[in-house]
C-alpha cells in the first residue's frame, strides 16, 4: 500500500476517507451523519486536516466559477448536491473540480481571520467597473469601482473583509452560518439581508437596504468595555473610523442606493465632495481651478464613468468653463 503509514491506517487511506465524508456532509442527510462525522474527525489529527483540505477545494472551486476562466470552462457555480449519487461518481466529479482550481489564479491564506481551515480568496473590481458575482453560498456581492474583498467562507461561518472601495452584499439566509463582513475597524453581522458597506478614506460607512444588521467595533471587548451593537433597520446608515465608534442610526441619504447602477445621486452636496466620489470611477480626473469652487452646491443624479461627460455636465449646471489637458484630466473654473 502507498503512502506513510501512521498505525494502521495509510495518508491515502485518510483521504479517501475524507472524501467520502465530504459527500456526506454536502448532501441533504447531513444532519443524520453529524455524530459520526464528529467522532470520526475526532478520531486521528489527520481527519480533521484532510477534511479541511477538501472543504478549502470545494469553496475555491465555487469561486472559481465566477471568474473568467471557470465560466469559460463551464465549471459548477454552486455547491452541488451528490447525496443520491454513486458515491465513485460523487468522488470522480468532486476531484474534477479540485483539478479545475489549479487552473485559476486564486491564492490560499491561511490564518486569515485568525482560522486555519478556512477558503480564502480575493476577487476585486477595476478602476471604472462595477461587478456582480455569485459566492459559493449563494450569496452575491456587487463591487463598486476600484474595490476588494477578501472571502473566508467555512462549514461554520462566512467571513468577508473589505479590503478597499464598495461593496453591496445579498446575503443567501443561513441560520447556521453568520455572515460577517470586516472592515476598517468594526464589523457588520447579518442573516438573509442586504446592505452597502465602503470604506474610503479610512471611514467606514453602513447601508442598510433590507433586513436587520448589527455593526459592532472590532476588539473592544479585549480592551475591557464592549459597546452594545448598533442596529439598523432598512433605509438607515451608520458611519465609524478607527477613533470612532459606530454613531446611532440616521437615515441614509438617498444617493447612497444608487452607485449599483453606474451613478451617482447628489443633494446639495458640495462641488469638492462630488468630484472625490466621481474620480474613483475613472483614470482621468477632475479637479477646480480656484479651490473656492469646492464649496459649490450640486443637486441630480449623474454618470460618472466618464469624466468627460461628467464635466460638462457640471459645467452646464454651474456655469463653469471646461479644461482639457493633454495627460487626460480635466480642470473646471468660472468663466473669464
Amino acid at each position: 500500500m502507498t503512502g506513510r503509514m501512521f498505525g494502521r491506517k495509510s495518508d491515502e487511506a485518510v483521504r479517501r476517507e475524507a472524501r467520502r465524508w465530504s459527500v456526506r456532509m454536502h448532501g441533504d442527510h447531513a444532519g443524520a451523519y453529524q455524530e459520526e462525522f464528529d467522532r470520526w474527525r475526532a478520531a486521528d489529527p489527520r481527519h480533521q486536516a484532510a477534511y479541511a483540505r477538501l472543504e478549502r477545494q470545494w469553496s475555491h472551486a465555487g469561486l472559481l466559477a465566477q471568474t473568467r476562466i471557470g465560466q469559460a470552462r463551464a465549471l459548477p457555480a454552486a455547491r452541488p448536491n451528490w447525496a443520491g449519487a454513486p458515491l465513485g461518481l460523487a468522488v470522480a466529479a468532486m476531484a474534477l473540480i479540485v483539478l479545475a482550481v489549479g487552473l485559476g489564479s486564486w491564492t490560499y491564506a491561511p490564518g486569515l481571520f485568525g482560522g486555519s481551515s478556512v477558503a480564502n480568496s480575493e476577487i476585486a473590481s477595476r478602476v471604472g467597473e462595477i461587478r456582480t458575482l455569485k459566492l459559493p453560498d449563494g450569496s452575491r456581492v456587487t463591487l463598486d469601482t476600484d474595490s476588494r474583498v477578501r472571502l473566508a467562507f467555512s462549514p461554520a461561518v462566512r467571513k468577508i473583509a473589505l479590503v478597499r472601495g464598495r461593496a453591496r452584499f445579498e446575503v443567501a439566509h443561513d441560520r447556521d452560518r453568520p455572515f460577517v463582513v470586516y472592515a476598517g475597524a468594526g464589523t457588520v453581522t447579518a442573516r438573509g439581508t442586504i446592505f452597502d458597506v465602503s470604506l474610503l478614506g479610512g471611514r467606514v460607512g453602513v447601508t442598510l437596504l433590507r433586513g436587520v444588521v448589527d455593526v459592532r467595533e472590532a476588539g473592544n471587548a479585549a480592551r475591557g468595555h464592549q459597546r452594545p451593537a448598533v442596529r439598523l433597520s432598512p433605509g438607515q446608515y451608520t458611519d465609524f473610523s478607527p477613533s470612532e465608534p459606530p454613531a446611532p442610526p440616521q437615515v441614509a441619504p438617498r444617493a447612497e442606493n444608487s452607485w449599483v447602477s453606474g451613478m451617482l445621486s447628489f443633494d446639495a452636496d458640495r462641488l469638492g465632495d462630488a468630484l472625490a466620489q466621481a474620480n474613483r470611477y475613472s483614470s482621468a480626473k477632475i479637479s477646480v481651478a480656484d479651490p473656492a469652487l469646492n464649496d459649490l452646491r450640486i443637486t441630480g443624479a449623474y454618470h460618472v464613468r466618464k469624466a468627460a461627460a461628467f464635466a460638462h455636465a457640471l459645467a452646464v449646471s454651474l456655469d463653469l468653463k471646461v479644461a482639457n489637458h493633454s495627460d487626460g484630466n480635466i480642470v473646471l473654473s468660472r468663466p473669464s
